[in-house]
Formats: C-alpha cells, sequence, structure tokens
C-alpha cells in the first residue's frame, strides 16, 4: 500500500512539474530572442569605447576593427570568462517574487527593457552602460512587489541584501571612474607632449619610450590574466603575482628593443646608401648640363618660333568660326531662335535592379561608412595641436591598448567592471529557475551559483560584434572625433588611463563603467589643448543619458511588470 501511495505521489509531482514547464516553456524561448537584442544593443553601444580612438585617427577601419572584436571577445568570452552569474544577479534571484514563473518573467522584463534603451541612446549618441541599464530595469520590477519605500540609498538596506547598488551608489558610478579617468589621461598626455612630442629630437626619445610602453603593457595584460585566474582556477600568492608582473614586463621591454635597435640598424644602414645614390644622381646631372647646353638653346629657339606660327593658326581659325555661327545665326528664324534639346536614352528600370542597387548601395555604407563632421567639429580639430611626423609611431602602441580594453571590457572578472557579461547572466538565470523551480520557492534560500554555458557567452559576444558592426559608426564618429580632437598619441593616453582608472576603482570595491571611465578619459585627452576643444554641449548629453538610464530603465519595466503582475490569470499547481 505504501509503495501504491508512493508511486501515486510520485506521479502527482511529475505531472505538476510537466504542466509548469508546459505552461511556462515560452519564457526561457522569447528571453533568448531578449538576449539577442540586448546583446546586439550593447555591442552597437558599448563596443565602440575601445575601438572608437583608432577609428577615429585612422589607424584601423570599422570593419578591420569589428574582426579584432571577433577575435578577441568570442574565444575570451567562451573560454576565459567567468562561468558563474555574478552577485548581482545572484542577490536578485533571493528577493521575495510572487511566482517562479513571475521571477523568470521579471528578468525577461529587464532584458526588454535594456535592450530597448540600449538601441534609443544608440540613435540618440549616448554611451551608456548596459550592466547600469539591467540594474535599474531589476530594481523597476522590485519596485512593483515592494513598493517605492524599497528604494535604497545605499549598497545594501534593512531590507534586502541587493548588491546591484542603490542610488548614492549609482551616483558614484557616474563620478569616480570618470573623475580618475579623465585625471590619469590629462597627465599621461601632458608628459608625453612635454618630454616626447615637442622635443628637438622627439624621434629619438619616441623610439626609447616605445620599448618601455610595450613593457607597461605586457605587465599589464599579465595582471589581468592573473585577476582572471586568482580564485577562479587557482590562489596565487602577492609576492608571486609581483614578480610575474615584474617578469612580463622586463620580457616585453626587452624583446620590443630587440626588434626597435634591429629595425634603427637597418633604416642607419639604408641612410648612407641612399645619400650615395644621391650624390651620383646629382653628378650625373651636373655633366649633363655643359654638353645639353646649346641643344637647349636651339631646341628653345625652335620652340618659340613654332608657337608663334600655332598662336597664328590658331587666331585665324576662330575668326573662321566666329563667322560661321554668325552665318548660322543669320539663316536662323528671324522671330525667335529655336532651342534644340538633347534626348537621353531612358532605361527601363525593373524591380529587381532596382533591389540590386539598394543592395549594394547598402552593403557599401555598411563595410565602408562614411563618418562626417559638422563645422564646428572640424574647427576644433583645426585648432588642436598636431604632431603628424610622429603620430605614425603610436599607431601599433595604440593598437595595442585598445586591444587590452577589450579585454578589460567583456573578460576582465573584477565586481561591477564586466558590462556585456550582464547580457549572459540573466538568461542563465531564467535557465536555472526553469529546470530547478524548487530551489527558488523558499526566497531563494537554497539558491547558489548558476553556471552560464560557454558556448552561449561565445553566442552573445559574437552578437555583440555584429552590433558593433553593423550599427557602431553612430558611437564611433561621436567618440572617435565628435567629441574632441583624436590621434594615435591621444588615443593611446585615454585607452591606457581608462583601463587604470577601471582597475584602481574595482579595487576600491567601488563601482565602475568602462564607458562611462572612457568618456572621461577623452575629456582629459581634449582639455589639454584648449577647453574650448572639448565639445560640452555634448558632454552635458552624456550626463544627461546616464541620468536618464536610470529613470528610463527603472519606469518602463515598472510599467511592463506591473501589467503582467496585476493583469487577470490563473494559478499553475
Amino acid at each position: 500500500m505504501s509503495s501504491k501511495e508512493g508511486k501515486v505521489a510520485v506521479d502527482l509531482t511529475a505531472g505538476i512539474v510537466g504542466r509548469w514547464k508546459e505552461t511556462y516553456q515560452w519564457i526561457p524561448i522569447f528571453g533568448a530572442f531578449a538576449t539577442v537584442a540586448v546583446a546586439f544593443s550593447a555591442g552597437a553601444n558599448n563596443l565602440t569605447a575601445p575601438f572608437s580612438t583608432p577609428v577615429g585617427s585612422g589607424a584601423l577601419t570599422l570593419l578591420k576593427a569589428s574582426i579584432i572584436v571577433c577575435l578577441i571577445c568570442v574565444p575570451g568570452a567562451a573560454f576565459t570568462s567567468k562561468s558563474t552569474v555574478d552577485s548581482l544577479f545572484a542577490d536578485f534571484l533571493k528577493e521575495s517574487q510572487p511566482d517562479a514563473g513571475f521571477l523568470m518573467w521579471s528578468l525577461v522584463v529587464a532584458l526588454i527593457t535594456a535592450a530597448i534603451w540600449l538601441a534609443v541612446a544608440t540613435y540618440w549618441d549616448l554611451p551608456v552602460s548596459s550592466q547600469q541599464s539591467i540594474q535599474s530595469a531589476l530594481l523597476g520590477t522590485i519596485l512593483v512587489t515592494e513598493g517605492f519605500g524599497y528604494i535604497p540609498l545605499w549598497n545594501k538596506s534593512e531590507n534586502h541584501n541587493f548588491n546591484g547598488g542603490g542610488l548614492l551608489w549609482i551616483s558614484l558610478e557616474w563620478t569616480v571612474a570618470p573623475l580618475i579617468a579623465c585625471l590619469c589621461s590629462y597627465v599621461f598626455f601632458k608628459l608625453s607632449r612635454a618630454f616626447l612630442l615637442r622635443s628637438e629630437d622627439a624621434e629619438k626619445r619616441i623610439l626609447i619610450f616605445l620599448p618601455i610602453d610595450y613593457g607597461i603593457s605586457t605587465g599589464l595584460l599579465c595582471l589581468l590574466v592573473i585577476f582572471q585566474i586568482n580564485g577562479n582556477i587557482i590562489s596565487i600568492n602577492t609576492w608571486l603575482t609581483i614578480v610575474a608582473v615584474l617578469v612580463a614586463t622586463l620580457v616585453g621591454a626587452m624583446l620590443s628593443l630587440v626588434v626597435m635597435v634591429s629595425l634603427t640598424i637597418k633604416k642607419s644602414n639604408d641612410i648612407p646608401n641612399c645619400r650615395r645614390e644621391f650624390l651620383r644622381q646629382s653628378m650625373k646631372r651636373k655633366r649633363g648640363v655643359g654638353t645639353h647646353h646649346y641643344r637647349i638653346r636651339f631646341h628653345d629657339s625652335q620652340q618659340q618660333i613654332q608657337d608663334f606660327q600655332q598662336t597664328q593658326s590658331v587666331s585665324q581659325k576662330s575668326s573662321t568660326d566666329q563667322l560661321t555661327q554668325l552665318k548660322q545665326l543669320l539663316e536662323s528664324t528671324p522671330n525667335r531662335l529655336v532651342q534644340t534639346r538633347n534626348f537621353q536614352r531612358i532605361e527601363k528600370r525593373t524591380l529587381t535592379s532596382d533591389a540590386s542597387t539598394y543592395i549594394r548601395k547598402f552593403a557599401i555604407s555598411i563595410i565602408r561608412p562614411v563618418i562626417e563632421y559638422d563645422r564646428r567639429t572640424l574647427v576644433r580639430h583645426a585648432l588642436a595641436e598636431k604632431n603628424d611626423e610622429m603620430e605614425d609611431f603610436f599607431s601599433f602602441p595604440h593598437l595595442l591598448a585598445s586591444c587590452i580594453f577589450v579585454y578589460v571590457y567583456s573578460v576582465f572578472v573584477l565586481q561591477f567592471s564586466i558590462e556585456v557579461a550582464a547580457i549572459a547572466s540573466p538568461y542563465a538565470a531564467i535557465l536555472d529557475v526553469f529546470d530547478h523551480r524548487n530551489k527558488y520557492v523558499r526566497n531563494g534560500e537554497d539558491v547558489e551559483y548558476v553556471h552560464v554555458e560557454w558556448w552561449f557567452r561565445a553566442i552573445s559576444r559574437l552578437v555583440a560584434a555584429m552590433g558593433f558592426f553593423l550599427c557602431g559608426w553612430r558611437l564611433t564618429r561621436c567618440l572617435g572625433g565628435k567629441l574632441t580632437y583624436m590621434s594615435n598619441s591621444r588615443g593611446l593616453a585615454s585607452q591606457l588611463s581608462s583601463v587604470a582608472a577601471v582597475m584602481m576603482v574595482t579595487r576600491m570595491n567601488l563601482p565602475a563603467s568602462s564607458i562611462h571611465a572612457f568618456v572621461g578619459s577623452l575629456l582629459g585627452v581634449g582639455m589639454i589643448d584648449d577647453i574650448r576643444n572639448v565639445n560640452w554641449k555634448l558632454v552635458l548629453k552624456f550626463l544627461g543619458g546616464w541620468i536618464l538610464t536610470v529613470i528610463f530603465s527603472c519606469g518602463i519595466a515598472c510599467v511592463i511588470f506591473s501589467a503582467s503582475v496585476h493583469s487577470p490569470g490563473y494559478a499553475v499547481p
């Protein structure tokens, strides 16, 4: 009898779970499309930060930048990125929701709201944080169930342990990281211009500086890798970290020094050969001057006679042409002149030809978009100090710094420093709620780490790269030249300063957005020439967009989720 009752209980439980999954299986499907939309919009908006300066300075094209994004982001996200949901969504899953179905739907609402806002912000040329957009949307869904008195002013409150940040916490995100990046870029470019670009022996000093820069970049990359594996794979001692970073810095500097010395020796060997060739050619020209002097004088006299004869023939021909035209005019109608019309052959247009023409023009506009600036922007570019002869030396270090910034953007596992990682976390949480409903019955007390599959992380980065390739030209134009004048040396300063600011702020356990830090670094670089070389109207527009991110995302998510919660429905056992 007991076995029969146990069998009935198991069958009843299986039937309940089956009906629950059949009812809510559309939520993971719909959430997948929403996640793809967020990834595409985030790529068009956030991925422009690392490569807007190389494209704006002419070191890269938009197509090459998109290829580099795919080569760095997709493998990095698949194999070296964080494989668990971050603390933001782990704490949100423990918040009280009416039902596990509404918990999944609240995450979908957050994704939909973030996708809408990121698309609108990209259209308005506003660089905003995708992570902050999802944070604000999640806060809007909590307000529906808990009320407006639930809004925290700081990171934690007595009501909950929501680690997404309160109002003051988000305000720090707008101020601390951009200010540090602005100060770092100002000091970095001020020193580089004083000791490198403006010096009399600028080329020699730059050649000495480049191995140092390569060494710093190598050490910084080693530090990022150590932060990635420390605690996740193995535990690394502090002194071992310092030794590894120093060794990587020395190795990078020595290897680049060997390359620079070999190139310098090759160039120095080519200079005497060029001088000897120039002297030999000049001696040949001097010998030929005396030999051909009489021949040139005779040729000049013959040429003058020929020019005089041609002038007489042309004058006679022009007078004859004038008489002919006058005769034709007199032979025409005496009362009115007859105007002739030249008819061109009109080719018959078909729907297929129009479609092919449109597709061809559209493809050209995507692959090679024309980035144009208005008159005021061109005036600011003209007033900026330029060192075009020396800028080519900074092209490769600039690209290397951009690649490191991409690595920080998509792979670096420091709290609050990941933008694209916020895309995969909600969908991973949706799948975990759908597959393990019982863990979320008692307000998520049994919730542990939610793992994100490697293939889903790779797909999200690939979609983000596609968004950057198709729609990233808007913010690339905005950040790469419309805000201030951009060159390779300025881009190097802004990229390294952004990476340094993100690392410093996150190590202080403060929130940091990479896109906000990058805007601050551009301000520091632009103010060095003149404070008027910065488009301050655009800066105010950016600040308004960052404030509007919280208001729009929180409000739209609150409206959508409120309509879902209070709409008529039925309960699923």
